[in-house]
């Protein structure tokens, strides 16, 4: 009768023991899926300041913001917009990173409250070439943050040394997603700049929306962007 039982107590301590073991495992796999669920994202965001954007800079930073406090708790961001090279007819507006990648939220903002319009013949595509190699060397480690670039732009491009389709396959090759928010609205080619950013965020895997009215359309736009990390 005591053999019997000290088996029972045995056979119980076994299964207690093998349901344990089993809710560690199950545990450890959610904890590992978790964390790949939460991987880090690299953010480059790029504000467009050139003079066609004049009438609509307010609605610029405006979606700069938003972006940069939908985002920045998610992996560090680095703002990018025009700086001026040349004189007069002969100045092409060209990339530059007014902040380096920062979460910094209080940092991030006023680096765009400080943005301003200024001419130039612009360069799009090359400041996406910019921003891409700003990330440094691609790498294959699991580890290594997804690379995001956000533009926020009317699409416009005038005088880029890069192609487009050059420019895609460097952005392919190292795993570089586009999204944009296009301000097409006024410009007379709206159809070519529309195509220009359709292409750059399908081509990488990344999405563009084109709003309708500014500032009203902030939520919406920002939700149907789906941002990776929001």
């Amino acid at each position: 009768m005591i053999l019997k039982k000290s088996i029972e107590a045995m056979n119980i301590r076994s299964r207690i023991t093998g349901v344990v073991l089993t809710l560690v495992v199950l545990l450890s796999l959610s904890a590992v899926c978790s964390a790949q669920d939460k991987k880090k994202v690299s953010y480059a965001l790029f504000l467009d300041n050139s003079g066609s954007m004049r009438t609509q800079f307010d609605e610029v930073l405006a979606f700069g913001k938003a972006v940069t406090r939908q985002v920045h708790e998610r992996g560090p961001v680095s703002i990018f917009d025009f700086t001026s090279q040349g004189r007069l007819q002969e100045a092409r507006a060209v990339a530059i990173q007014r902040l380096e990648a920062t979460q910094d939220e209080r940092a991030l903002e006023q680096t765009i409250d400080n943005l301003f319009v200024l001419g130039g013949q612009t360069t799009l595509l090359d400041a996406v070439q910019a921003m891409a190699e700003s990330f440094g060397p691609p790498t294959d480690e699991a580890s290594a943050p997804e690379r995001v670039i956000v533009l926020i732009t009317d699409g416009e491009d005038r005088k880029s040394q890069i192609k487009a389709a050059a420019l895609i396959e460097k952005l392919k090759a190292s795993k570089t997603k586009v999204y944009a928010i296009g301000m097409v609205q006024q410009l007379s080619s709206a159809s070519k700049a529309s195509d220009l950013l359709k292409n750059l965020t399908k081509e990488t895997g990344g999405r563009v929306v084109f709003p309708k009215s500014g500032r009203d359309d902030l939520q919406h736009v920002l939700t149907e962007l789906a941002l990776p990390g929001q």
